[in-house]
């Protein structure tokens, strides 16, 4: 469920990822002392995005996919989202799969990106946390 390629990615250099690690939050999934996946949530003009979900090939199908979105759906909703939006790739029928089975719903919103392929665009209602009402997500 990532866009972009492992040679990219291995380029950046430490202060590149700390960069992105300092977004509002960013969510990194162990198992046995491994990096198995990790996830993002920005607020963007007024809008919150899950960015860069990313799950090592043996680590899918196991609930990490889960935890990570339930993570960025949570800052959302903490801050008062009314939803949470995603870009998945049009040939990456796993990652629809998952998003839909989490709740996301496709916007109709399509974007052609730099290698030819298309991102497609999804989302999921989140209700804010009221105030003295626990710490339970409330997702519709």
């Amino acid at each position: 469920m990532f866009g972009s390629t492992l040679a990219r990615e291995r380029s950046f250099d430490e202060a590149e990822w700390r960069r992105r690690a300092a977004r509002p939050a960013t969510f990194l999934a162990s198992r046995n002392d491994r990096d198995v996946g990790m996830a993002g949530v920005y607020e963007l003009d007024g809008e919150w995005w899950v960015m860069g979900m990313w799950l090592a090939p043996d680590a899918r199908g196991t609930g990490v996919v889960e935890a990570l979105a339930r993570a960025c759906e949570t800052v959302a909703q903490e801050a008062g989202a009314a939803t949470a939006a995603l870009r998945v790739m049009e040939d990456n029928p796993r990652g629809r799969r998952a998003y839909l089975r989490l709740g996301c719903r496709p916007t109709g919103t399509r974007e052609h990106v730099r290698d030819g392929r298309d991102e497609l665009f999804m989302a999921k209602t989140v209700c804010p946390r009221q105030p003295g009402k626990g710490n339970t997500a409330g997702l519709r």
